[in-house]
């Protein structure tokens, strides 16, 4: 039995032996062919020594990045806390995400859930907000006192940094924020100690077209100037809702968000970096992604969105200039054409006012007009459809808004309003809206 028991070892090593020239084998071969799809050359003349041989053409992503990268920061927010026992302030939580260099005074915008976060969910957290021994940004620019334009809901870091191209981590100041209209903030870093910045070049997101390449640029999970390549899979409006929607009244707000999609990795840390296309140009600013919760079938992949270039110049360059944004106010709440059934239905005493509105079919149907408002010194009332503001035509709540957004307090537009006597055409001069 021994004799037997040694045969069937050594028939065990034979095996292993060719089992190992056969898989050593297969590598090698392996590896060959490897470095032929890959592009790698032998480093000779040892056979075990490889490098990446260099690409001919770089990839777009790579040419982005350089070309981008440096407007791209990180930012990093820091909350305090007293000590139980000694009362001296310890960390009690700290956030990063990303910015964007705006100019090269130094102010950078960023999302406002960046510098941020709710009363709620940070207990026990010290002091109120005040960046103590921090720049101050130059006169003239941001809000008139060190919490002007910031809302009480909300808690601002302690000490916010920002991490800057060349790794050095330096001092920043919150400027403005224009919450709760958008996510939004502008920040400043002192010149002075930073050294020249270098700005981003933003791009016209107006002719941002769904299918074209983009590139997500910044800090997710606190990865320093991350790039992930996307498309861009939609450009999106929607009405602004607010949290909680008022219970009495059925309708949104007077703004509109305007959002790009895109499939380009968005993660935390992401939030306030750059969205450029194929020359390195700012197409938005990466502010949100989908992800889902709850079971399996509840999550969601590639679902990532921006704020518009066009929205972030316009919004930072009023934040910079005035603390605030300056935005065009008429006066109204409107409903879709579709909404009209339900809310008559809820409301019969006043279902004749709307007969207009199911008549026309299209257009942003006017709900409620606030007392002392432009549309109510312009003498327009509940029930009246608007279907063209400023010769552009009004299909639904969506246009109105949108074609208002785009303008200024004190600018007249023209409005063309269907009513129980038919369509006229009605001069509104427009006010600024306040929060």
């Amino acid at each position: 039995m021994n004799g037997f028991q040694d045969a069937l070892r050594g028939a065990a090593r034979r095996l292993a032996r060719g089992w190992v020239l056969a898989v050593a084998a297969g590598a090698v071969g392996g590896l060959a062919g490897a470095a032929l799809v890959l592009g790698l050359k032998p480093d000779l003349p040892g056979p075990w020594s490889w490098r990446l041989a260099a690409s001919p053409t770089p990839s777009p992503a790579e040419i982005v990045h350089r070309i981008a990268g440096p407007s791209v920061v990180g930012v990093i927010s820091t909350y305090l806390r007293p000590d139980p026992i000694t009362g001296k302030p310890v960390v009690a939580a700290r956030a990063t995400g990303s910015g964007v260099v705006f100019d090269a005074r130094g102010f950078i915008v960023t999302n406002h859930h960046v510098v941020a976060m709710p009363r709620v969910a940070e207990p026990g957290v010290a002091g109120a907000g005040r960046q103590r021994g921090h720049p101050t940004p130059p006169r003239g620019t941001g809000p008139s006192g060190d919490e002007g334009g910031r809302r009480a809901d909300h808690r601002h870091p302690d000490r916010i940094e920002v991490l800057l191209p060349d790794g050095r981590r330096v001092p920043a100041r919150l400027v403005a924020e224009d919450y709760p209209f958008s996510d939004l903030a502008v920040l400043w870093v002192d010149p002075g100690t930073t050294g020249p910045l270098k700005p981003a070049t933003f791009a016209d997101s107006d002719q941002v077209r769904v299918g074209q390449w983009v590139a997500a640029i910044g800090s997710p999970a606190g990865l320093f100037r991350s790039v992930s390549l996307g498309i861009v899979s939609g450009v999106r409006e929607e009405l602004f809702q607010p949290v909680p929607p008022p219970t009495a009244v059925p309708v949104v707000g007077e703004r509109i968000f305007r959002l790009i999609q895109t499939d380009a990795a968005i993660n935390p840390g992401n939030s306030g970096g750059a969205l450029v296309d194929a020359h390195g140009r700012v197409v938005g600013l990466n502010t949100v992604k989908i992800a889902g919760a709850g079971g399996r079938q509840d999550r969601f992949e590639g679902l990532g969105f921006a704020i518009p270039a066009n929205d972030v110049r316009r919004i930072a360059s009023d934040l910079i200039r005035h603390g605030r944004v300056r935005r065009a106010a008429l006066g109204v709440h409107v409903v879709d054409v579709v909404q009209v059934p339900a809310l008559a239905r809820s409301d019969p005493d006043r279902a004749s006012e709307f007969a207009t509105a199911l008549a026309e079919g299209r257009g942003a149907v006017i709900w409620r007009v606030e007392p002392g408002s432009p549309a109510a010194r312009a003498g327009l009332r509940r029930g009246q459809v608007v279907i063209a503001c400023d010769g552009e035509p009004v299909q639904d709540t969506v246009d109105l808004l949108r074609i208002v957004d785009g303008k200024q307090g004190g600018q007249r537009v023209v409005l063309e309003v269907a009513g129980d006597g038919g369509a006229r055409r009605v001069t509104v001069q427009l006010a600024e809206l306040t929060r």
